[in-house]
Parts: structure tokens; sequence; C-alpha cells
């Protein structure tokens, strides 16, 4: 699994943090054996200015991430929306960014995404183990889709095969370029706060890492 590691000294590697990523481009990713994107740019500025030595690994998506950080396997998760489960394993830091929690229908459709006939007839497509999914469950829609690339939810939508997405907006438009995007219309659901899990055994051990990034996270909200 491809590893994004910070410049540290060899004697600070024993305090090193361990974190853990989902796929989720284009917030997290890997090319050329290296994880990149817009959540790996921020860690790296958040915990150089913490002077928190940490590593990066990379796992399929956030159901594998979340099955790490409760299994004790790493010492954080990044980029996350808050909900109960995850808060039994870790604390959420401050937002780095606003995750745009945005439906996807086709051009021309006419949709009350709120209606219960909606809830109850559409075919909803979203990211297998997201707080996207979890939502809908939540909310009473039918899932019938949860791949693990947004390329393939548009697709199902462009030929029918779903009647809606439910995404981050920032993944699906990164997914596509502005011709294919043209064929849909989106209307944001939801803004959610997108931050760090550090979890609870790692506070225990460092406690005053979290308000270090915290600090950080402000700092760099302000620049």
């Amino acid at each position: 699994m491809p590893l994004l590691i910070s410049a540290v000294s060899f004697a600070q590697k024993q305090h090193e943090m361990s974190l853990v990523s989902p796929y989720f481009p284009p917030y997290t990713y890997s090319t050329q054996q290296q994880v990149v994107g817009i959540g790996p740019e921020l860690i790296k500025r958040v915990f150089d200015h913490a002077k928190i030595p940490y590593r990066v690994t990379m796992v399929v998506d956030y159901g594998a991430a979340v099955h790490v950080l409760k299994s004790k396997l790493a010492d954080g998760m990044f980029l996350a929306s808050q909900n109960s489960e995850r808060d039994a394993s870790g604390k959420f830091t401050l937002p780095l960014v606003i995750n745009k929690w945005s439906w996807y229908v086709v051009k021309g459709a006419k949709t009350d995404f709120s209606s219960q006939t909606f809830k109850s007839r559409a075919g909803i497509g979203t990211i297998k183990g997201t707080n996207t999914a979890k939502w809908l469950v939540k909310n009473a829609y039918t899932i019938v889709a949860q791949p693990t690339e947004a390329t393939v939810l548009a697709a199902m939508l462009k030929s029918g095969r779903i009647d809606a997405v439910f995404i981050s907006e920032a993944v699906f438009e990164h997914a596509l370029d502005a011709i294919e995007l043209a064929d849909f219309v989106k209307v944001v659901e939801i803004e959610r706060p997108f931050g760090i899990y550090i979890s609870h055994d790692y506070l225990k051990r460092f406690p005053d890492s979290f308000d270090k990034i915290n600090q950080s996270i402000e700092l760099l909200r302000k620049n």
C-alpha cells in the first residue's frame, strides 16, 4: 500500500503517528506510489506546523479505514466527517475543509428529493462505506448501487440504471470533465465539516497532541 511519510529524524520515528485515509479522490488517492490529494497536502501543513511526525497509509474505502481505526491499527483517520461510530474510536478535530453532500440527476429531471415517493421508489447510488451512504439509510432512501468510483455512478446515472447520485460534490466533479458534468444537475443537500479523527489511545499517550493539531488547523484556516 502506498505511503506518504513526513520528513522526520530517525529518533522521532518511535513517536510517529500512524494515519489511515481511504481512497477518495480528489481528497486522497495515489500516483507513482505516493499518497496524494487535498487531504495529504493539508495533513502535511498541519502536522509539520504542530511538529508531530506522522505517516499515511491509504486503504480501499471508508469501511476499511474505520475498521483499521477501531482495531487500533492506526492512530488517526482523515479526511472524515463525524458520526457516532467513529466517535467511539477517536476524537474529531476542527474541520480542515467543508464537504458538500450533493444530489446529482440527469438534466431535465424534475425531482423532489425529500418526497416520500422519491424515497420509496428512486434508486440511489453513492460511494461505498461513506457517511453519505449512512445518511441515506438513516433517512429511508433506497440505495441500489455502492461502487468505490464516482465514474461508475455517473455512467449508471446517465444510462438510467439509477435515478440519482448522492455524493461529495468534490468527488463527483473531480471524476468528470466539464462536458460530462453538463449532463447533470446538482442540488447541495448538506454541508459537513471534514476533519481528522485522532484515536483515544493515542491521545492517552500524547494528551497535548490534540490541542497542538487544532491550533495548527486554526492557523491554516487563517492563512
